[in-house]
């Protein structure tokens, strides 16, 4: 990367950590108001229908009388908690128009938010209201930060506001930032050789929760959000980088030991994907870890789409957060929008200019109009880091501009709460519910390989005592006996079986657990891949021979925009290996574009940079549908985002040749506009993804009127590289310049750019500007974010998602090696 691109990266992955960091505070903040104590006429209803049910479906079964109280309040509130990370850390505002308090929020309301938002960045120093000399802080410099934070909490519980905690981790096995997305999460499970790291990290998490106390001593409840928006490929937990187990069981592990090793019993633990989704709830599920573990249902959501009118945006927002509230009134849970605000090319304006007046009331009238969206408890912005130009990131607009007063209307309608001014009350008796004994295989994870011979599996059981416990493998009945492991504060019961080596041939194996216990025999199965996967030939991008199954492929690929299931293994057949396919397999994609709005696409893991310099065509077999949408074949090769656009105007199946010529540098990486993808730049490629943008909306419109078809399945397989002519080259001039294509110049500016995954990340194809979209947390969350707000952060090189579309993308595609730009760009919902 040159100096430049350095610098917007950095810029962008400190914006979009701001606006994660953000989203985490207003989803605590809003938990703390959402009921918690009194302060409005609201208030007061809220208080009163948190009697109406005295069982919490809360997590921690141990949690703090205040803590239970919290989230009964929540998950009854009939007002909506309003709030901002770093509410009176950061400001743009003056010291006169905030009155001294360091607030936005108050500068434009005359109170404090209801819901205060803080990261544990701030534990090293990497955000203030933490300090970090020398560019390191040591166990004293965290143990000060902590104390400065705990006061922070008091202060936010004294004035009648909750308090979120987010975590912008940096990566425990690289030391990279947390948008450096080195491999980790499988490292970190039980049995993994990094646990010691990770134990580290939440010691510092129970020191900052045990020291969050009233005067009187009484711990003072926070929402703690762990690994969010994991649906994005911005961060090092997130998708392509973990499977959907991995995740699960990373999450599980963190509200465990917290719970039950560190003994902390006042959080509420947070879970929050990214937005939109189309109210797919089985997208919004797909990596959730289960009622026994999340206490709140959150949601971020950034809007990157029309700079004159947010209706669409929050027409999705709306569907989305409508679908999570009656799952939350299933499960018994509160549900938030953990952060949201405005990103990519609808970034607040430095000089208060803006198009869209109305944006904090349309959002505010259209969930309240909803009969189910209206239940959300709290909702929540990013930081107002500030700055200047291109890194200027704002979430709460000045006072005395158009939007300001727009804001000002938002926050005084009836609907929404502030801070009360006075201790938040956490009165009110609740008991835990009841739960079921289980017991569960924790490693190794479902469709994980065993390489080695040697498998050692981890099993957790809860609820009960175990008396004795084993596992088989596939319909062998001998038994491999676990026993109480010592490690991890015996959260585990641990067993190994040597795999004979014949047995590691690439084929699955089915671990059936069995435990016997006092509340009778529990089991638990999952299915793991025996021996290496088949190594593929040096000039292969992938052939979809090597999988064992779908789990297997979806493990190996970051769905964007859609459920995983929408990429599966389809069986070749005669007329297919005669068009141009090899092997058994090729690789289904289906789509729909009335569920998942936009764009959808699908990003191979790559696990390690590929040299391919050698070659100058890419080759792919392709089964067009002929629905005349925008195809999109992406690759970052030496630190920029190239795009080719083979056509799907007819119907035809057959092999593609791409000449290098036919890559131009992705719409939305303007930093990079310009560069020539040759062989000096295919040395280093660090991520490949295939995308299907809707053509309705990137290309001119078919003659006659005609529509695109909104659901559709397309095939590819054989991808590889060729060196001189084309390697089966394409017989009627479907090459990587389709005519459909139009290079994504008609794009649409990006996604819903959020905390670094609501579409911080143009869409592939799409254009946007780099430094439009400052997405809150992590980096390139679909919403650009600052990486490094020189004028009020400590230079760390963090940025969150909301502040620079290009630069977050740029970022998260680097570290993570798989198209995350593109899959966020276009995430319009």
């Amino acid at each position: 990367m040159t100096m430049n691109q350095m610098s917007i990266h950095k810029e962008v992955e400190r914006r979009g950590l701001w606006r994660r960091i953000a989203g985490v505070c207003t989803c605590l903040g809003m938990v703390m108001t959402g009921g918690a104590y009194a302060m409005t006429t609201a208030d007061t209803a809220n208080a009163a229908t948190t009697d109406q049910g005295a069982t919490v479906a809360i997590a921690d079964r141990d949690a703090t009388a205040e803590t239970k109280a919290l989230f009964a309040k929540l998950r009854d509130a009939d007002t909506i908690m309003t709030g901002q990370q770093h509410a009176n850390d950061y400001a743009v505002s003056t010291d006169e128009e905030n009155q001294g308090t360091g607030s936005d929020i108050y500068a434009l309301t005359g109170k404090y938010p209801s819901v205060w938002g803080m990261d544990t960045l701030s534990i090293y120093g990497y955000e203030g209201p933490g300090v970090r000399e020398n560019d390191s802080c040591d166990i004293t410099c965290q143990t000060n930060n902590i104390a400065t934070l705990d006061g922070k909490i008091r202060q936010a519980d004294s004035l009648g506001a909750m308090t979120t905690l987010s975590a912008h981790w940096y990566n425990p096995v690289s030391g990279g930032s947390f948008n450096d997305t080195t491999k980790a999460v499988d490292r970190l499970l039980p049995g993994g050789d990094s646990q010691a790291t990770i134990n580290d990290y939440l010691d510092r998490i129970a020191d900052l929760a045990n020291g969050a106390k009233r005067d009187d001593g009484t711990l003072i409840p926070i929402v703690y959000r762990p690994l969010h928006e994991n649906n994005g490929a911005w961060f090092w937990w997130g998708a392509t980088h973990a499977t959907s187990d991995e995740y699960k069981e990373l999450y599980r592990y963190i509200v465990d030991y917290l719970t039950q090793v560190k003994g902390v019993h006042n959080l509420l633990f947070s879970y929050s994907p990214n937005g939109t989704f189309g109210g797919d709830l089985g997208t919004y599920l797909e990596t959730y870890p289960g009622d026994d573990y999340v206490d709140v249902l959150g949601y971020d959501a950034y809007d990157s789409g029309d700079v004159n009118d947010s209706s669409e945006w929050v027409s999705n927002v709306v569907k989305d957060l409508a679908a999570i509230a009656k799952l939350g009134d299933q499960k018994g849970k509160p549900v938030a929008m953990t952060e949201f605000g405005r990103g990519s090319n609808k970034m607040i304006a430095e000089d208060g200019n803006d198009t869209d007046t109305q944006w904090f009331t349309r959002l505010l009238n259209g969930i309240t109009a909803d009969q189910n969206a209206r239940h959300i408890a709290y909702m929540m912005t990013w930081a107002d880091f500030g700055g200047s130009g291109s890194s200027y990131a704002t979430y709460i607009p000045r006072k005395g501009t158009a939007l300001g007063d727009d804001y000002a209307k938002y926050a005084a309608d009836p609907a929404i709460t502030l801070a009360s001014g006075s201790l938040v009350d956490y009165s009110g008796t609740y008991t835990a519910a009841s739960r079921a004994a289980t017991a569960r295989i924790v490693t190794p994870t479902e469709g994980s390989r065993e390489e080695d011979g040697a498998l050692t599996v981890y099993a957790r059981v809860e609820g009960t005592t175990a008396n004795k416990a084993w596992f088989t493998v596939n319909d062998d009945a001998e038994r491999h006996e676990l026993v109480a492991d010592g490690a991890n504060g015996g959260l585990y019961m641990t067993g190994t079986w040597q795999v004979p080596s014949e047995l590691l041939a690439n084929e699955k194996a089915t671990l059936h657990l069995t435990v016997e216990t006092a509340a009778g025999t529990l089991t638990d199965q999952t299915v793991v891949v025996l021996g290496a996967r088949p190594e593929q030939a040096a000039d292969v991008v992938d052939n979809y021979d090597a999988y064992v199954d779908d789990a297997e492929l979806r493990a190996s690929y970051s769905v964007a925009n859609a459920s995983s299931s929408a990429i599966a293994l389809r069986a070749n057949d005669e007329a297919a290996i005669k068009a141009g396919a090899t092997g058994a397999n090729a690789l289904k994609i289906d789509y729909d574009f009335d569920k998942a709005p936009g764009y959808m696409g699908a990003s191979l893991v790559l696990g390690a940079t590929r040299d391919w310099s050698a070659y100058d065509h890419l080759n792919l077999y392709l089964e067009s549908d002929g629905s005349a949408h925008k195809f999109v074949v992406q690759l970052q090769a030496g630190g920029v985002t190239f795009e080719a656009y083979p056509s799907l105007e007819q119907q035809r199946s057959g092999m593609v040749s791409i000449p290098l010529a036919d890559f131009t540098t992705a719409p939305w990486d303007t930093a990079n506009k310009g560069a020539v993808l040759d062989s000096a730049k295919l040395a280093s490629v660090s991520a490949f993804s295939l995308y299907l943008n809707d053509g309705d909306q990137d290309l001119e419109p078919l003659p006659n009127g005609a529509t695109r078809p909104r659901t559709g399945t397309i095939v590819v397989d054989s991808i590889h590289w060729s060196a001189g002519e084309p390697d089966s080259g394409d017989d009627d001039g479907n090459d990587g310049n389709g005519d459909n294509g139009d290079n994504g110049d008609n794009g649409d500016n990006g996604g819903n750019g959020g905390e670094g995954g609501n579409g911080n990340v143009p869409e592939p194809g799409a254009t946007s500007s780099p430094s439009a979209d400052p997405h809150p947390s992590g980096t390139p969350t679909p919403a650009p974010a600052t990486v490094a707000d020189s004028a009020k952060r400590p230079s760390t090189g963090l940025v969150r998602t909301g502040t620079a579309v290009v630069g977050l993308a740029l970022v998260a595609l680097a570290a993570a090696g798989i198209g995350f730009g593109l899959r966020y760009a276009r995430r319009r919902s």
